[in-house]
Formats: structure tokens, sequence, C-alpha cells
């Protein structure tokens, strides 16, 4: 997708992959991890989701990037806090407040320095808001970045691609496991029907879509 593209669904607030309440396989798949609490995290295509609120109590220092600006000063205003912006390698400003900092630009300008050797992360709606050609251009960049021993909590959805556009896109099994398999350990953890879908999956006649969750770990 163009940047233009998720500018506007930002202007003109079509933004029905926000969700407004912390996700459930967040708070239920997260302890698997194991992960130190004063660790940092990294959540990618962040938005201004209230994930990064909910790893924040639990301890974590959260390192978010996300390409709208507006999405990152939505997210620090809805919370009344104050917050100030840097300059950081690679011209990418961060915008930090409350042990929450988010580098607004492109995820492939982040380096490993910008994570802080971060040993979690938290993919909800990074993969599946790319299509094909991006995803595999994605996954390699994070298992670049991301530190060896790394872990990720990656949540992917399954539909019929033919029924309806994405984003969200449907991303398979067997595409998870060419996109990390070779680099990284890679273990299911959860599956699941749901009808909870977009408003525009149900305007295409879908009626429910697989949810699944895995646990990657980035070889040493």
């Amino acid at each position: 997708m163009e940047a233009e593209f998720w500018r506007e669904r930002w202007r003109s607030g079509c933004t029905g992959w926000h969700q407004e309440t912390v996700n459930p396989w967040l708070k239920k798949h997260w302890p698997a991890l194991d992960l130190p609490t004063s660790s940092p995290v990294f959540v990618p295509l962040c938005g201004k989701s209230q994930d990064m609120i909910w790893l924040r109590q639990a301890g974590h220092r959260v390192i978010g990037v996300e390409l709208v600006e507006t999405a990152v000063r939505s997210f620090f205003k809805g919370r009344d806090r104050l917050f100030k912006v840097v300059n950081t390698p690679n011209n990418l400003p961060r915008f930090s407040g409350g042990g929450i900092h988010i580098y607004c630009g492109d995820y492939l300008e982040l380096s490993a320095a910008h994570l802080e050797a971060a040993p979690g992360c938290f993919d909800r709606g990074a993969l599946i808001a790319l299509p094909p050609e991006q995803r595999a251009v994605y996954a390699d960049h994070m298992q670049r970045i991301l530190p060896d021993g790394a872990q990720v909590l990656l949540l992917t959805l399954e539909y019929d691609q033919a029924k309806a556009p994405g984003p969200p896109f449907s991303v398979p099994v067997e595409e998870v496991q060419a996109l990390y398999g070779t680099r990284c350990g890679l273990k299911q953890l959860d599956a699941e029907a749901t009808g909870d879908l977009p408003p525009h999956f149900q305007e295409q006649g879908l009626k429910a879509v697989t949810q699944r969750a895995y646990r990657i770990i980035k070889n040493t």
C-alpha cells in the first residue's frame, strides 16, 4: 500500500482496523513469551493502538513505529499526556511520553539501534496490513533489525481473499512459515474462527475469518 493510502484513511476516519480496547489475544498469549517486565517491546505499524498502553502498564518500555503523524499525535492527545519530539538517525522523529516512544515514518528506515535490542515484539496489524509483495520485504527487515533470540507474538487472519479485498489481508499458515521459518523458530499458539469482521468484509458476504496466533523466536 502506498503511504498516501494510509494518510487518507486517517484523514477521513476510515480506520476500521483500530480497536478501542486492548486485544484479548495480547492478554492471553503475551505471558507465553516470558519476557522481563522491564524489557523494551517493539510494536510495528502501531497506529494509536491501546495495546501499547497495556504493554506499558505491564512494565515494558514501548517502542512503536507509525507512518502517519496524525495517528501518533492522536495517541498521545487521547491519553492527555505531554510528549516531546526529537530527531533520530535516518531523520525519523520520535514522539515520547510516559515510557512510550513512537517513531514516525517508514518502518524500512528503522535500524537495530532504534529498537534498543528489544527482546519482544507484538505484531497485531502490521503483517496483515501489507499486500503480498510488501509482506516479504517487511518480514525480512524485521528479522534484520530484531536482536537474536527476540520473540514475536504475531496475529494473522485467514479468509478467501477472492471474496473481499484487503487490508487486512489473508496470510495463511504456509506464508507465515515461508516468511519466518528459515531464520526463526515458529509455533502456532491459537486458532479460532470469528464473525467479528470489518464492515467491508460483511458487505462482501464474508461470514467468518480464522484468527491465528504465533510465537516466533529469531534464531541465534
